[in-house]
């Protein structure tokens, strides 16, 4: 299978990119070099950061009580995506990093400015030191508000003396532990000489200043500062080059890993940052523990003195009545009075617990409040709401450390939350209302069996109501005490599902940032983009005209030919060069313009062009030269009587006060306003005095009886005509014209501006008009690239 030909309109398109582009070397050899000294300043400037990773592990449910177990499979089943963004955010929240932080030593960071060129200027390369590194330590007084974020220059003053220098325009005054802002500071000026060891005491600052024996202060060494920040401050910085993300998608592993340019610092933060959540899970675990522990303890402390009044009355009774046992008629009775008693106190008692949550659900309805407890309630619908709740809360409270009230999560759970409560109330008030209809049916029972003990002797009665009041409080003691000894067994073994799997350690042998290889292809990339969007969007910007294929798009008007660029030198000395690429291109465009385009019968020429500057009059005298040269009687005729400069390009010419203005105004003849050029067969008739009204003179019969009379002496008549953009003259001129040729400038002319001489072609006002474009540098052009090689050919 052939591979289909590319189109030539692709190849020229790729072309023509690479010809812009290598035309602007200079440019991307600029933006190389410049691109390379920003990397290398970048890399010389930039601290090396290292990265330092860990692992922890969360939500192990292999810990714990079976209880602890069970409530966390019924958690996890519900939102376990949810519950890892939560465990995350917790972990990265500034609560967590600030009570790590405040176990390391945050308040002091040491830095060396090195002796070098760089910092001639102002500080700009600064490297932070280990405090094992500098030649003193700074201990802060914590106690007391100190400055913060401000540098302080520390040099020895002499054999165990300091001097401390400190310059800011801005500064605050802030408690260091818990970051609070007491005032802000301006003006900070700040140099004292302190003896080593001693309490500097300042308004802004009070520290000691501790020499370190084995590190001396090093010539050349350059400059050491030390600067102190407050909890909240030193908890931003650790927490910017913090991230904790899930090793993979359903994985309860979470690796950290925090960039850090002193390393054994980073160490021991994230080892520190994992202990003190581990630590703070296991706090809010036990908890719920000793909130169960309170309650039942409180239950048994009011029951103890129940159960001991009714041991007292029942052995009071014992003694002062003799009675010990009852008949055994009666025990059947009594049996069953003391087993619905005992039913009827437990109902009571979670008809009293049902109705104090519901209160407490009730008076909290629309507020946050702590996780319930329900304990000495065995029903599992309300178990559940209950653990439901919890969850919820728990979430609500990890979100709430770095989100807002206006939190999507955050709303969903308040609505979750809302609903938990309404579904909590809903069901206490079923359950009271159960405990109610039960209540009335026990004491529908027991009256019916008082009444049949009330028939038997009154001693028997009531031996028999203290014994059943013993026993009841004797088995409600039993029940509490077991179930508070089951929940301090839970407490007890009750551990965190959170552990450290990997200690952090260092990602790589050196430092991540900044990376060479990186930094060094961003610069390249830097270096070769950058300067081609610039030539591309100056090529797309650019509204000249650059070339013939440009003119064929705007217009039909035919081409003469181009004009090479030259020096000025040689730009005025044409007349006396035969050789040269711009000799070439005028004998290019005369012979065009004599066998292809006007044709002999063709003698007034006129040339005009857009606008000044872009080269008509240049143009109109080295045409007219170029006709003589071929041997034709020739004379140039200067009709832009405005900024006439003709005259200019013949030196040689005697000066003439008379001219075309002067012919015109009948204040001259015809023979004295002709002018020599130098070149032999051309004449010219310059401007002579500027007139006033230029158009006025061009509208004279003589105007019209000048060119007749040239027109029979002469082979060629060539009018120097002005901009056809600017003046009107030209429309007075064109009716004597037989030809016109059209000037535009090589990235000059505004494509525009070619549309006003286009309009009068396509509606026949004009006609036998042909372009020549002029000063076309050939080397820089990709239409006429080919025709560079015609310097050296020219010469």
């Amino acid at each position: 299978m052939k591979t289909p030909p590319v189109s030539a309109v692709e190849e020229l398109d790729l072309s023509l990119l690479l010809f812009k582009l290598r035309r602007r070397w200079p440019l991307f050899a600029g933006a190389l070099a410049l691109a390379g000294a920003l990397a290398y300043l970048y890399l010389l400037l930039t601290p090396p950061m290292y990265g330092l990773q860990a692992t922890m592990l969360l939500g192990d449910q292999a810990t714990g009580s079976k209880r602890a177990q069970e409530l966390l499979q019924i958690l996890e089943v519900h939102d376990k995506g949810l519950k890892m963004e939560d465990e995350v955010g917790l972990i990265t929240s500034a609560g967590v990093v600030r009570e790590a932080l405040r176990r390391l030593p945050y308040a002091v960071a040491y830095y060396r400015e090195p002796a070098s060129w760089l910092n001639r200027l102002r500080p700009v390369l600064v490297r932070e030191q280990p405090a094992a590194a500098m030649p003193f330590r700074v201990l802060a007084d914590l106690t007391v508000p100190q400055l913060t974020d401000v540098r302080i220059y520390v040099a020895p003053a002499g054999p165990g003396r300091y001097r401390l220098q400190a310059a800011a325009a801005r500064s605050q005054l802030a408690d260091l532990p818990t970051g609070r802002l007491l005032r802000e500071v301006w003006n900070v000026q700040l140099d004292t000489t302190i003896v080593a060891g001693a309490t500097l005491r300042h308004p802004l600052l009070q520290v000691v200043v501790q020499p370190v024996p084995q590190v001396p202060f090093e010539a050349g060494a350059g400059r050491y500062y030390f600067v102190l920040s407050d909890v909240d401050g030193a908890a931003g910085r650790y927490a910017n080059g913090l991230a904790v993300r899930p090793i993979d998608h359903d994985s309860r592993i979470v690796e950290l890993r925090l960039k850090n340019s002193l390393p054994a610092r980073g160490q021991t933060f994230l080892d520190t940052l994992m202990a003190v959540y581990v630590a703070a899970d296991l706090r809010a675990k036990d908890l719920t523990g000793r909130k169960t522990l309170a309650f039942l303890d409180e239950e048994i402390s009011r029951l103890t003195l129940s159960r001991r009044r009714a041991a007292g009355a029942l052995s009071v009774f014992r003694a002062t009545r003799g009675m010990v046992d009852a008949d055994a008629q009666s025990s059947s009775s009594i049996q069953r009075l003391g087993d619905l008693e005992a039913a009827r106190a437990r109902a009571a008692t979670m008809r009293r617990y049902s109705l104090s949550l519901l209160a407490y659900l009730q008076a909290n309805r629309g507020g946050q409040m702590a996780s319930p407890s329900s304990a000495g309630i065995d029903d599992g619908v309300l178990n559940s709401l209950i653990l439901q709740l919890n969850e919820f809360n728990s979430r609500r409270a990890a979100l709430s450390v770095n989100g807002s009230s206006s939190n999507p999560l955050i709303v969903v759970l308040d609505e979750r939350i809302s609903n938990t409560k309404e579904a909590l109330i809903q069901n206490l008030t079923n359950m009271s209302r159960s405990a109610d209809i039960g209540l009335r049916d026990l004491d529908a029972q027991l009256a019916r069996v008082r009444g049949q003990i009330s028939r038997l002797p009154e001693d028997e009665r009531q031996l028999a109501s203290l014994k059943g009041e013993s026993d009841f409080n004797e088995k409600n003691y039993s029940f509490l005490v077991e179930k508070r000894n089951e929940a301090a067994l839970a407490l007890a073994t009750n551990t965190t599902d959170k552990r450290v799997v990997d200690r952090a350690q260092l990602s790589s042998a050196g430092p991540e940032s900044p990376n060479f290889k990186l930094v060094a292809l961003i610069a390249l990339l830097a270096g070769l983009l950058l300067p081609t969007g610039l030539v591309l969007l100056l090529d797309k910007a650019n509204q000249t005209v650059q070339g013939q294929e440009d003119l064929a798009q705007m217009t039909n008007i035919p081409v003469l030919g181009v004009v090479a660029h030259g020096t000025r030198a040689e730009t005025k000395d044409l007349a006396h060069r035969s050789k040269g690429p711009i000799a070439e291109s005028f004998r290019s465009i005369r012979v065009n313009l004599q066998y292809l385009a006007a044709g002999p019968d063709k003698k007034v020429l006129g040339v005009t062009s857009t606008v000044p500057g872009e080269g008509k009059t240049f143009c109109a005298v080295n045409l007219a030269t170029e006709l003589a040269h071929s041997g034709r009687r020739v004379v140039l005729v200067e009709t832009d009587l405005r900024r006439p400069t003709v005259a200019a390009y013949f030196p040689a010419a005697a000066p003439s006060r008379h001219g075309l203005a002067s012919y015109l105004s009948a204040e001259c003849s015809l023979d004295q306003c002709l002018a020599f050029s130098g070149v032999p067969g051309l004449d010219f008739i310059p401007c002579g005095p500027v007139p006033g009204r230029p158009s006025q003179l061009l509208e004279t019969p003589r105007m019209a009886l000048l060119l007749n009379l040239l027109r029979a002496e002469y082979d060629y008549v060539v009018l120097d005509t002005p901009p056809v953009g600017f003046v009107a003259e030209y429309f007075v001129l064109v009716q004597h014209l037989d030809a016109t040729v059209y000037v535009v400038r090589y990235n000059y002319t505004n494509r525009g501006l070619v549309s006003r001489i286009n309009e009068l072609y396509q509606e026949e006002k004009i006609r036998q008009v042909y372009l020549v474009i002029n000063d076309v540098r050939f080397a820089g052009s990709y239409e006429y690239r080919h025709q560079g090689n015609a310097y050296s050919y020219y010469k």
